[in-house]
């Protein structure tokens, strides 16, 4: 399986007292183990360390971020890059989806996605569902 794990869920698995922390970290712990391949895109990872140290602490900042970096230099994580044409396709897509609640990085991460036939995002954005996603963790809305 593909899994992709946008800035929302890396926050949440990182931040134990989260509300869908156990979940996550369960998922992800099946994905290593099953050897899934993981991506996430350059912001994501960059609005993730931010809200991670904000809200959990500078150390737990600082572990997320080596972890990313040796995940990423390992075969654990692929890191997509949000260029030009993905950002400008991004915003159409967002214009054309207004009454969704995802935001321009959301869309990117959806195009990204899109590319590479990946059809499941670790979240808390449930309104990827909308566009034809699976996301975890499933909850009623």
């Amino acid at each position: 399986m593909k899994l992709f794990i946008d800035a929302s869920g890396w926050v949440q698995l990182m931040n134990p007292a989260a509300p869908f922390h156990e979940q996550i970290v369960e998922q992800f712990n099946s994905s290593l183990n099953n050897n899934d391949k993981i991506f996430t895109h350059n912001i994501a990872v960059g609005i993730a360390l931010s809200d991670i140290r904000r809200v959990v602490g500078v150390p737990i900042a600082n572990k997320f971020s080596t972890t990313i970096e040796e995940a990423y230099t390992g075969t654990y994580l692929s890191i997509l890059w949000i260029g030009r044409r993905t950002q400008k396709e991004a915003i159409r897509l967002m214009r054309q989806h207004m009454d969704l609640d995802l935001d321009v990085y959301d869309f990117a991460s959806y195009v990204l996605m899109q590319r590479r036939r990946i059809n499941t995002i670790l979240t808390t954005r449930a309104d990827y569902r909308s566009l034809g996603l699976r996301v975890i963790p499933e909850r009623e809305e």
